[in-house]
């Protein structure tokens, strides 16, 4: 019971990070974002899951469970540095974030194959990734509203990644 409460609650802050990220450029979010990275979070993690029911012997939760975390900072230190101000975080010249997250959320599919959970719970967390896209979305843009002066409200997002990567760890 613990493993899914851990792992909801990852899922959860990915999507919350993500929805903050997407507010960041100048232009306004399309709906077409939400359902391109709620369609990659389904597709890679499902078959991350289908690889994880392949490999259950071979590698252990506790280092996919290290792996994700260590991907988690990485992820906030690139969005540190690739930073754009008018294009925001995932803007077209740059792959690297879409290469952490496509790694990322292959991973967390692994980890829910070798913890035997299956296609519903795969479904059940791409609900939930799309709602914290949702909730992120709308929680970032009241804070931007509320500090619209301060340049670095941007990276609020990643300060909810940092804790939950770290809490994950544990």
């Amino acid at each position: 019971m613990w493993f899914i409460i851990i792992i909801m609650i990852f899922v959860f802050t990915i999507g919350l990070t993500i929805g903050g990220l997407l507010t960041a450029p100048r232009d306004p979010i399309r709906p077409i974002h939400f359902l391109l990275f709620s369609l990659f979070f389904l597709f890679l993690c499902y078959i991350g899951m289908i690889a994880g029911m392949l490999i259950t012997g071979w590698v252990g939760v506790r280092i996919i469970e290290i792996l994700l975390s260590i991907l988690s900072l990485l992820f906030i230190v690139a969005c540190f540095s690739r930073f754009h101000p008018t294009l925001g975080f995932f803007h077209p010249e740059d792959k690297v974030l879409l290469l952490l997250l496509t790694i990322l959320f292959f991973l967390m599919g692994m980890e829910w194959g070798l913890l035997e959970f299956r296609t519903f719970f795969t479904i059940a967390a791409s609900f939930l990734f799309t709602a914290a896209l949702g909730i992120g979305v709308f929680v970032q843009m009241q804070i931007r509203q509320a500090f619209w002066r301060y340049s670095f409200i941007s990276f609020t997002p990643l300060v909810w990644l940092l804790f939950v990567a770290v809490v994950k760890l544990l």
